[in-house]
């Protein structure tokens, strides 16, 4: 997995690791799931540098999986939880190694299914948190840059503006909850940045807004269709657009429909 070295930057692990310290020292003094005999120091210690060893693993493996999966199709929050819950797999076995070295009556009791639906109880929650820490930092020191910007262009842009060369190829803007999917010919990518905003950047030189959700650009639409109760345009890569009321007469006066009385 292709990392950018230059967007590593020490406040982005720093946050990580930071938040990953605190959690380990909080489970050290509750001492959770059969670890409170073992002594403070020892338990402490056990909690924190499972919690530095999960987010060397997780983190990376999730930063990829926005990554990769938008490009596949598949949602961000989805993307995120397979990629979570594929990471808890080497990290429960290094946790039920830990547990047999500190607690080896414990884990005598314990089969590998049981390691694994722990350490998925308190990866999830624990990432979550974390994410939410470093997502407070600057946008270009946020999870997204530890991706390699060549890997990022092709599926998720984590700016507030749209690059040109976007602008110029956009067939059309889609939006998804706080994203904008750019669907270009062959391909589509999503952009973290609010609809109103990208459409702002895009002007009404190039197309129009034909639905709460979407923006098409006059040369990318080959046909439209009416069925009595909805209006949809049809799309040069094939995609169906549908047009809301409230803006046929826009969409008319660009030209892109006849009609539809």
């Amino acid at each position: 997995m292709p990392l950018h070295n230059e967007n590593l930057k020490p406040l982005v692990w720093a946050k990580i690791l930071g938040g990953a310290t605190i959690i380990g020292l909080e489970l050290g003094l509750i001492g959770p799931f059969g670890s409170y005999p073992a002594n403070f120091f020892t338990r402490t210690a056990f909690w924190v540098i499972l919690f530095w060893i999960g987010s060397l693993i997780i983190w990376p493996t999730v930063a990829w999986a926005l990554v990769m999966g938008p490009r596949r199709g598949f949602p961000l929050l989805f993307s995120a939880s397979a990629a979570l819950i594929f990471s808890c797999i080497p990290l429960a076995a290094i946790a039920a190694a830990g547990c047999r070295l500190f607690w080896p009556l414990r884990a005598s009791g314990m089969r590998g299914v049981e390691f694994y639906g722990l350490t998925l109880v308190v990866a999830g929650p624990s990432t979550a948190l974390i994410a939410w820490l470093v997502r407070g930092a600057p946008k270009e020191t946020g999870l997204p840059s530890l991706i390699a910007p060549a890997a990022a262009e092709r599926s998720i842009a984590f700016h507030t503006t749209i690059p040109a060369h976007l602008i110029e190829t956009a067939l059309c803007l889609q939006m998804e909850d706080h994203h904008v999917r750019i669907h270009l010919q062959g391909r589509s990518m999503l952009h973290l940045v609010p609809m109103r905003k990208a459409i702002e950047t895009l002007g009404d030189q190039r197309g129009v807004q034909v639905h709460r959700s979407w923006w098409v650009a006059d040369g990318a639409v080959a046909d439209w269709v009416d069925d009595g109760r909805s209006t949809s345009l049809i799309l040069v890569n094939g995609l169906k657009v549908p047009v809301s009321r409230n803006r046929l007469a826009a969409v008319k006066a660009r030209g892109l429909i006849g009609d539809t009385d």
